[in-house]
């Protein structure tokens, strides 16, 4: 799995970040002392320790050994056992008692710990409580290390085997060995089949009840990680039949869960299209279903305050924009949809313009960072992200917003709607007071949500929610072959390159077209490093790279690599697992992070680092990130399409290749091209290009929100 293996004692830690993520260590292995650097900050000086991962050498500190997975061992020597012990790795012996016990038993001291722990009472100052004190940290870490060695055995590294001590605490081995299938469904890692593999080991037999049970709820969380809210009954019994288990033992353990209350199945006169879901999800659909059905209310007039926020903003409007902005304003609930140039924003401005005129308090949210701020910089009011809206809370893991403690706003407007999924519509209607009015924005044609649920098109397709849908293009996007293409896409229609289109009086998009990868990776770094710069482009601000996945040698792996080391080569350096950051990079924030109040989807340059740290600039926006918060980082030099939802881009180049087949669909063409504000480059294969385009793809969701509706 990793190309080197270090073993020896660990002499000590140099540098340790306060979650043990990061360290840099001393390792007294048969060659000499080394210094090995990883998630090992939490090991104590004087285990012997097995290291797997790979050499480097950092132009600053030298060679250098990068731990991916590691293995704890008993000490080997008696300096090792007295420092081991002193380290705090049993609590209650110190330095001196530490000293004192092992020049009382020598190296048999972990086995007088394991068999004879009554013999420390024969060490000087070791009396009856400190006694108890010891025996319960050490049966602890030996439960601990026991779990690690157990795991790791399964494939299972440090962090998913932290994450399970974590949870279960002195308990941890006790449910890996008693009841392995709870691992699927509490901790994020381990799948099902891991679970069994375990089960399989400690002997539970294949026909075990919490076998079937274990399985079917994994399904259904896969499927949610699909974007299903459910599973049709009969594609459960399918699935479940992939894994070994009998349609018969399925019956039984639905009929058990239901029971238990921890599945839902609701009944249909066809009982295998019979929806099955997870309680809580199929909670959460029936609570915005209902929650939308009480803010269908009656229309109220209010051409007056639509026609004077027109003239108090200098806009005019044509007659389904203004629609659209009175439709707003006169329903409880409503969707505005359009594609790229139909005005989505400006009719947003003189919502917020007719709010103020009516005396109302109206906020604006999105469910990205930059989308928020996109929001607010044309409308001139604040705009904030739904979990900063709602107040996420760290330490609840939910919303301080909610039923019992409502916003008070008397509208909301949610931009970039096709994001949102059912827990975070969930949350939002929960949120709102009675008799406020939500405004959802949004494009249907776009990628859905990535969690499960497809809201926005679910609204629609209902035919319960009032809907203003913008076909009309402004007169100034028409000219643009960004915006052509957009609309050609969604019909159907081939993309035309602009030195082939006589309509098209900007040359703002161009289709490159490259067969072999490697070629269009070639030409792909040449437009980003030479031709976009000669446009006025600067490729480390302006310049976005999107593609449909992340391996391969178009993914966003190798881009990043590939793209870094052309437009930023050289610099100092931090070296994060498989990753190098360097000053100046551009990256990108994977997770929420309430903390430094940096979002998922904002992108940042690094402009200052060191061993254990980086600065970066989100927008202005300035953040220090140490341990786990490193983790939250990628590079984005290159971002999956999916990544850049609710992002704008001056210029953006998107790669489409036959490898990425499985991915080639329409809507997610669409998505990457619409990022672009003033320049899109298409590179790669003409027949992926096409293959996407012609594909609605698989789209379909199993949902039921727009039922439930009507």
């Amino acid at each position: 799995m990793y190309s080197d293996t270090l073993e020896g004692e660990l002499r000590r830690v140099d540098y340790a970040t306060d979650d043990g993520a990061f360290a840099v260590v001393r390792i007294r292995a048969e060659s000499g002392e080394v210094v090995a650097v990883g998630p090992i900050g939490h090991l104590p000086p004087g285990s012997h320790v097995r290291l797997d991962g790979s050499w480097s050498t950092h132009p600053k500190y030298g060679r250098r050994f990068r731990v991916k997975q590691y293995l704890v061992e008993d000490p080997r020597t008696l300096d090792g056992l007295r420092r081991y012990l002193a380290s705090g790795a049993v609590r209650g012996l110190g330095a001196e008692l530490a000293r004192r016990a092992v020049d009382r038993f020598g190296l048999e001291v972990l086995d007088i710990l394991d068999d004879e722990p009554e013999r420390l009472l024969e060490v000087p100052g070791i009396g009856k409580k400190r006694l108890d004190d010891i025996i319960g940290c050490w049966e602890r870490d030996k439960s601990g290390r026991e779990l690690t060695v157990m795991l790791r055995g399964h494939g299972l590294g440090a962090a998913v085997t932290q994450r399970i001590l974590d949870k279960y605490g002195d308990g941890a081995l006790k449910v890996v060995t008693s009841n392995p299938y709870r691992l699927a469904d509490d901790i994020q890692g381990v799948a099902f089949r891991t679970a069994d593999t375990i089960a399989r080991a400690v002997g539970i037999a294949s026909d075990d009840p919490r076998r079937a049970d274990a399985a079917i709820r994994w399904l259904l969380m896969e499927g949610e990680s699909d974007g299903h809210c459910f599973l049709p009954r009969g594609e459960l019994t399918r699935r479940c039949s992939d894994l070994q288990i009998p349609a018969a033992r399925v019956e039984g353990s639905l009929k058990r869960l239901v029971l238990e209350g921890r599945l839902v199945v609701r009944d249909t006169t066809d009982p295998v299209a019979s929806p099955v879901y997870r309680a809580e999800v199929e909670r959460r659909e029936r609570d915005v279903a209902d929650r939308l059905k009480a803010l269908f209310t009656d229309r109220r007039e209010v051409s007056h305050s639509v026609e004077l926020a027109q003239t108090r903003v200098g806009l005019t409007l044509n007659p389904d924009q203004a629609g659209a902005v009175g439709l707003a304003l006169a329903s409880g609930v409503s969707v505005i949809t359009g594609g790229p140039g139909t005005g989505k924003t400006t009719i947003v401005k003189v919502l917020m313009e007719a709010a103020d005129l009516q005396k109302e308090d109206w906020a604006l949210a999105a469910p990205t960072g930059r989308a928020a701020r996109r929001l607010a910089e044309s409308c001139g009011k604040e705009g904030k992200t739904i979990h900063r809206l709602l107040e996420y809370s760290m330490q609840t893991g939910g919303f301080t917003r909610d039923a019992s403690k409502p916003l008070e706003i008397d509208g909301l407007v949610v931009d970039e709607a096709s994001m949102l999924d059912l827990g975070l519509m969930d949350a939002v209607l929960a949120a709102l007071p009675s008799g406020a009015r939500l405004v959802l924005v949004g494009d249907a044609d776009q990628l859905p949500s990535v969690g499960a649920g497809n809201v926005l098109a679910d609204l629609i397709s209902s035919g319960q929610v009032p809907v203003a849908s913008l076909t009309q293009v402004y007169r100034q996007a028409e000219d643009s072959a960004i915006v052509q293409n957009a609309w050609r896409i969604l019909r159907g229609l081939p993309v035309v390159s602009a030195e082939k289109s006589s309509q098209a009086a900007k040359k703002d998009f161009f289709l490159v077209a490259r067969e072999d990868a490697i070629r269009a990776r070639q030409t792909l770094c040449q437009v980003v490093q030479e031709r976009l710069p000669a446009k006025g482009f600067d490729p480390l601000v302006d310049v976005q790279v999107l593609t449909p996945m992340r391996k391969g040698p178009l993914g966003t792996f190798a881009l990043n690599e590939a793209l870094q080391d052309l437009l930023n080569p050289d610099g100092k350096e931090l070296v994060r697992g498989q990753r190098r950051y360097r000053e100046g990079d551009r990256v990108l924030q994977v997770k929420n992070d309430y903390d430094t109040d940096v979002f998922n989807g904002d992108v940042g340059r690094i402009t200052a680092l060191d061993e254990s740290s980086m600065t970066v600039d989100f927008d202005g926006r300035v953040v220090t990130l140490v341990g786990e918060q490193l983790d939250l980082i990628e590079l984005a030099y290159a971002i999956s399409i999916h990544k850049s939802q609710g992002s704008e881009y001056r210029a953006v180049v998107v790669v489409l290749h036959t490898g990425h087949h499985v991915m080639l669909r329409r809507s997610l063409l669409y998505t990457a091209v619409t990022r672009a504000k003033e320049f899109c480059a298409i590179v790669g294969s003409r027949r992926a290009v096409g293959t996407a385009i012609r594909s609605r793809g698989n789209e379909a969701r199993w949902t039921g929100l727009a039922d439930r509706l009507r």
